[in-house]
């Protein structure tokens, strides 16, 4: 039986937002100041998510992994100390770039913060298949399905709602069809219908009409 998998909408949003900002860093002509801010910015954002998403899981699934396996939360808890290494050291080089007006040295920064970036995407999405792997089997060992869709609701309640949209607008964006499909119908059983309308709102928005037009054909845009 296919067990409940906590991290997969977060973590596909948080992917989507990794490629999205490495591409537009890709893209950036680092000489050029005022090209360059949008993208420090979306670096910036990134960071800021991924800060938190740490922070979610040290409060919230950690505690209860540590219960029955401390040495693996000792494992992971170093490697959210690194995730903050190498955050700040991109905060750092944006700094370093934004008191800079020579080309040559804006150009210069400009590669170390992709290098860097290339760094942090590769340490997070392996860090995150560890977790989807590892802590998800002592997760469905010792807890219910219900156990962890509370953990996970915790979770959601100690997020504020601007985050909450920002967070779900890139789950969006990184999910398939059938995910989307069953976020929406657990939204519609459970949440109040001005939630309901939100989320739908939001994958109008956010998915292409394509996609959009197959996934409403199977879905009741009422609550009943």
């Amino acid at each position: 039986m296919q067990r409940y998998n906590s991290f997969n909408l977060i973590h596909k949003g948080l992917r989507a937002m990794l490629y999205d900002t490495a591409l537009a860093i890709q893209h950036t002509d680092f000489t050029n100041p005022a090209e360059t801010l949008p993208t420090l910015e979306k670096v910036e954002n990134t960071l800021y998510f991924f800060d938190e998403h740490a922070d979610h899981e040290d409060r919230f699934i950690l505690p209860a992994i540590e219960k029955h396996n401390k040495k693996l939360v000792d494992n992971f808890e170093k490697e959210h100390v690194t995730d903050h290494r190498l955050a700040a050291d991109l905060r750092n080089l944006k700094q370093v770039l934004n008191s800079t007006l020579d080309p040559e040295s804006r150009y210069a920064i400009g590669r170390q913060i992709f290098f860097l970036f290339n760094a942090f995407v590769a340490f997070n999405l392996e860090h995150m298949n560890r977790e989807e792997d590892q802590l998800n089997k002592v997760l469905w060992e010792h807890y219910t399905d219900e156990e962890i869709l509370t953990i996970e609701q915790n979770i959601v309640n100690s997020i504020s709602p601007d985050e909450l949209f920002e967070e779900s607008k890139w789950m969006m964006r990184g999910i398939n069809n059938a995910e989307v499909i069953s976020w929406l119908r657990g939204v519609k059983m459970e949440a109040p219908e001005f939630i309901f309308q939100s989320i739908l709102q939001l994958a109008r928005q956010e998915l292409p009409e394509t996609r959009w037009n197959e996934i409403s054909k199977k879905i009741t845009l009422q609550k009943n």
